[in-house]
């Protein structure tokens, strides 16, 4: 019925005939055999291309009118906190049911946020703290029990019942930790010439990025610094020094303890990357805290860890993901149109999140979308191969069947 709706039985078959005569041709085969070379090139090549463009990539306009300095979000991935630098100044923005960003009016200058998915931290300027659970639309400050007057709070991280701090009062960074409404007493790093930046909590205690503020030529313009925390019960807490060296600062902490739950022994506690590396903090009972550089991580702008314990972070040569233990990281193409210019990584909900450096376009990875594409591709490379016989096979035994006479 199929070929009778085309046309008369004689002509298909007759067409057919000719075309397997054609392809039968001793004189036509070379120019058979280069048209279907050149179809499965052009095939791979496309094949080839789209396997190279990160799937599960979407991008939005968030309206912000500054760059994103901090953000956190929600298990839900759809509410978040973050600092908005609006014309030199720290803006407090949540971000709620609608997708759109709003000012949150806390009464405060807010200057830091910490927490976690579920529980969110806001510090700001005279030690004001304040609380918020993880998709609510608004804040509850909290008067903490400051030993003396109350500094400005710089960076922040932990829970409602105890955390970190570090605290400035008239250009003298301390570094406190603080359990219910007490805070401890301040501690500072021996060193003047060591500014303390950011506080994360890790499994026992905390870590601490900072920079040199001399001009050492031994150790750069300015170097890579961490400092680890411990809580003292009888004063302030205990800072010891982990790293430095030359190079360009460090900027994020990623505390992973939480992946890798039961680890007793040379355990990775934490991710610290900076300008000019990445590096996996381990914790083992006996040798303490330990560091280990991750090769290949060059020029790195910011970073985020997925659910699966895969990098992905943006250095001056692109968009890279690698998994925890490669030697290597991976090179990822980014959709025609997409921002080169990424920011502020974080994740949300089972997404990565980045903004360009504006804040005006938010850029949402799906990293299991990925997963997906590959298989799918492997899928269809497999079809190919499968139908590639199956032509060949379906071409040459017509052609022996033609030359018995069979046909």
């Amino acid at each position: 019925m199929f070929f009778n709706s085309l046309g008369y039985r004689g002509t298909v078959t007759n067409l057919i005939e000719r075309l397997f005569s054609f392809v039968d041709s001793p004189r036509e085969r070379p120019w058979v055999a280069m048209g279907a070379l050149g179809i499965f090139i052009l095939l791979g090549a496309g094949w080839v291309n789209q396997a190279q463009v990160l799937p599960g990539v979407s991008t939005t306009d968030t309206g912000l009118e500054g760059p994103v300095v901090d953000v956190i979000w929600a298990e839900d991935g759809q509410h978040a906190l973050a600092l908005v630098d609006i014309d030199g100044e720290l803006e407090l923005m949540h971000r709620g049911d609608s997708g759109t960003w709003d000012t949150l009016q806390c009464n405060c200058n807010a200057t830091a946020i910490g927490g976690s998915s579920n529980l969110w931290l806001v510090g700001g300027e005279d030690g004001w703290f304040g609380v918020m659970i993880a998709g609510d639309s608004s804040i509850a400050p909290r008067s903490l029990n400051w030993q003396g007057s109350a500094p400005d709070i710089v960076s922040l991280d932990g829970q409602l019942a105890s955390g970190w701090l570090i605290a400035e009062m008239a250009a003298s960074r301390t570094v406190h930790s603080w359990t219910g409404l007490n805070i401890s007493e301040g501690a500072t790093y021996p060193i003047n010439d060591i500014s303390l930046d950011e506080i994360e909590s890790v499994s026992g205690g905390a870590l601490i990025i900072g920079h040199d503020q001399t001009s050492n030529p031994a150790l750069g313009l300015s170097s890579e610094v961490l400092i680890e925390a411990e809580r003292n019960s009888s004063g302030s807490p205990i800072l010891t020094m982990l790293h430095r060296g030359a190079g360009a600062p460090l900027h994020t902490i990623i505390a992973v303890d939480d992946h890798f739950e039961g680890c007793t022994q040379n355990c990775l506690i934490a991710i610290v990357a900076g300008g000019d590396s990445i590096y996996g903090i381990t914790s083992d009972t006996t040798v303490g805290r330990d560091m280990h550089r991750v090769s290949g991580s060059i020029g790195i702008e910011t970073i985020a860890m997925d659910s699966n314990n895969m990098l992905w972070f943006q250095s001056e040569n692109g968009l890279h993901n690698m998994e925890i233990g490669d030697q290597n990281p991976t090179l990822v193409k980014l959709p025609d149109g997409t921002p080169i210019d990424l920011h502020s990584a974080s994740l949300s909900g089972e997404n990565v999140v980045m903004f360009s450096e504006d804040g005006e376009t938010r850029i949402t990875i799906d990293p299991m979308a990925q997963q997906s594409l590959l298989r799918s591709l492997s899928l269809l490379g497999d079809l190919i191969l499968v139908m590639t016989f199956v032509a060949f096979f379906g071409f040459g035994g017509h052609a022996l069947l033609r030359k018995h006479d069979v046909l």
